[in-house]
């Protein structure tokens, strides 16, 4: 034990002594530069007492100079916390085999972390991987390095952040379609699971799924298949790739046109028929729960708040909005006044909730898309009329993703619109036979991909975006 014990005490005063060596070398980097600095600065104090003409043309350069020389300064951040680590050897203490009491081992920052990031992103599609502590460590950004490398081999150095829960982390964003690499270092040393490899997709139509039958909306199920209503009474179901696995059979009459899937499995449909209410069904096709019941006349489209436990709904021709208690199915109130002024509704298709809880209201007759917030009060006209980029005409559906991005399925075409209603661009290409499009569903976030309802050719189209 006295030898082990000694080979532990020379152990701890190497690791001190390195560390003594790196302090000196910063100390005297420091006293090098401080001392340069005091030099630039008695020989600009002696420039502004002389004479004047003097002054002005050389004390610029001077002042350049030593600006230059104060962001050289040093790096003066301690490499780690200074930690040194004990580790016993219990194992071999409990088999009293050998009398190894343990060891003296230095902290690696490295040793601490690791990357955490999405595996697969779209083209243009900002990128967050997170650093996380994975044992308690004093760790600076300055003692981080992160590097990006495209498709095409080009390396990017990129800056470490800290957000407002000081935790760290790393943005990046790649144009070229491949995998990327980021690697991420902590002194010199890779942390856990770096590299970090990302798929960069294509943007663009990944997949036409034939659905033979007038299509009216689409949405995503739990295990990532799809659900697609045809104003039957059937909902059917389709894996992502376009396989068929089967369908959700309710009562003969009914005839499903919207969808809005919840969280706990079950599915809240709008019907094509005349007064019907909002219904409530589980995935056995059993009607659960009946909402709007002698409100409304023929229900276009349905938007769920779970949060609220409320319910969005209008009628076909409608000039309000009506907000249902989800729990005893009556009406709370109704939003918007007849008229085609900002602020009045006509012809409402489709309704959603902005991710800060506002209403956006798109109306077929009047080709716009209206933002009121959450007590119902008119904010602003989001989107307009019109035929070319930025503009609706008969628009059908409207979606909300993560980013608070808003999409529009608009007669010919799915366009991209900031949350203020900036137009960002158009999903689709004219090639990829967009015509008559319903329903909307965005279904992945990572890579951003969106699903349609084309009711001009009957098929469920898949876009990355």
């Amino acid at each position: 034990m006295k030898k082990k014990g000694d080979q532990m005490k020379n152990e701890v005063k190497t690791i001190y002594e390195k560390k003594n060596k790196v302090l000196d070398v910063q100390k005297d980097e420091l006293k090098t530069t401080i001392s340069d600095i005091n030099t630039k600065l008695s020989f600009l104090n002696q420039l502004m007492k002389s004479d004047e003409a003097t002054a002005m043309q050389t004390g610029k350069k001077v002042i350049i100079a030593l600006k230059d020389r104060i962001n050289e300064l040093p790096k003066t951040e301690p490499n780690d916390n200074g930690y040194i680590k004990f580790l016993i050897n219990k194992q071999q203490l409990a088999a009293f085999q050998q009398f190894d009491i343990g060891n003296v081992t230095q902290v690696m920052a490295a040793d601490c972390l690791a990357l955490k990031g999405e595996e697969s992103v779209i083209q243009g599609q900002k990128i967050v991987a997170k650093i996380i502590k994975t044992k308690e460590y004093e760790i600076h950004a300055n003692q981080m390095k992160a590097t990006w490398t495209e498709p095409t081999g080009e390396t990017n150095i990129t800056q470490v952040q800290q957000d407002d829960k000081r935790d760290y982390f790393v943005k990046v964003e790649c144009t070229s379609p491949g995998v990327c690499k980021l690697d991420v270092s902590a002194d010199g040393e890779p942390i856990k699971q770096s590299p970090l490899m990302i798929k960069v997709e294509k943007e663009g139509l990944v997949n036409t799924i034939e659905i033979h039958k007038y299509v009216t909306d689409v949405v995503k199920c739990e295990d990532d298949s799809l659900l697609v209503s045809c104003a039957t009474n059937d909902m059917l179901k389709y894996k992502q790739s376009g396989e068929y696995i089967g369908k959700v059979t309710l009562p003969q009459g009914v005839k499903v046109n919207r969808m809005y899937k919840m969280k706990n499995g079950n599915i809240a449909f709008s019907d094509c028929s005349t007064n019907t209410p909002v219904r409530i069904c589980n995935m056995n096709g059993q009607v659960i729960k009946k909402i709007g019941e002698g409100v409304l006349g023929t229900p276009s489209c349905i938007h769920v708040d779970e949060t609220s436990n409320v319910l969005y709904a209008d009628c076909w021709s409608s000039s309000c909005v009506y907000i249902f208690d989800m729990n005893n199915g009556k009406t709370i109130k109704t939003i918007g006044s007849t008229g085609k002024k900002e602020g009045q509704i006509s012809d409402v298709i489709d309704v959603t909730l902005t991710n800060q809880g506002h209403l956006l209201v798109l109306e077929y007759g009047n080709n716009r898309l209206q933002l009121f917030d959450n007590e119902g009060r008119f904010i602003k006209v989001l989107v307009e009329a019109g035929d070319e980029n930025g503009n609706v005409s008969y628009p059908e559906a409207v979606v909300v993703d993560e980013d608070d991005n808003i999409i529009i399925s608009s007669q010919h075409k799915l366009q991209l619109f900031s949350s203020d209603g900036t137009f960002i661009k158009r999903i689709d290409k004219p090639e990829d036979g967009i015509h008559n499009p319903k329903g909307l569903s965005i279904i992945s976030y990572h890579p951003r991909r969106l699903a349609v309802a084309n009711a001009g050719d009957n098929t469920v189209k898949i876009f990355n975006y």
